[in-house]
Order: structure tokens, then C-alpha cells, then sequence
């Protein structure tokens, strides 16, 4: 499903934000619930999220500043994968001297 927002109401980035939101989420599964099984949310449905809509400039602000929260998310992501992977690379030697009662 392809959503569109008018420019001068909503911006797209804001709205990508704002489908995330805990909010507009609990929206969504409302309408993605099914006994069959198969969830699927019709255009119709996606039209009648609410979605609080602030003035351009603070949707702005709100985007500039989770976009900001969400790189550095994605730094800490990096070096926990990366400090992870030190570890594991560690752990043969440590349990090598613990087993010679080095530590």
C-alpha cells in the first residue's frame, strides 16, 4: 500500500514517524485482526488513522530530531555488534586461563 500525504499538511518523513508511533499502531492492529489469519488493511482503513497533525514547522523540528535519536541508535547497534563480536573472540582465551587458574 502506497500512502501520500499533502505537502503542505503533512510531511512524508512525519508520517513514516507517525505510523510507528505506539498510537497509530495500536490503530493498525486493530484493523490488521482476523480469525483467518491472512491480515491485510484495506486504503479505507488507512484513511481513518488518527494522526495528530502539528504545524509544518514542528513536524519539521519532530522529524529533524528523531531522525538525530535514530542515528544514534543505529551507532550504538554498531558498536554493540562490534564489542559482541570482540568478546566471542575473546572467550577462548579467558576460558583457556581460567582453566590453567590464571584468573
Amino acid at each position: 500500500m502506497r500512502l501520500r500525504t499533502d505537502h503542505s499538511k503533512m510531511l512524508p518523513d512525519f508520517l513514516v514517524y507517525a505510523l510507528g508511533s505506539r498510537r497509530v499502531r495500536q490503530q493498525i492492529e486493530q484493523f490488521g485482526k482476523t480469525t483467518a489469519g491472512n491480515i491485510g488493511i484495506s486504503g479505507g482503513n488507512a484513511k481513518s488513522f488518527q494522526i495528530p497533525v502539528p504545524p509544518i514547522q514542528d513536524q519539521h523540528r519532530i522529524v529533524v530530531e528523531l531522525d538525530a535519536i535514530q542515528s544514534q541508535v543505529d551507532a550504538l547497534k554498531k558498536l554493540q555488534a562490534e564489542t559482541g563480536v570482540e568478546l566471542i573472540a575473546l572467550l577462548p582465551s579467558i576460558l583457556d586461563r581460567a582453566f590453567k587458574g590464571e584468573l
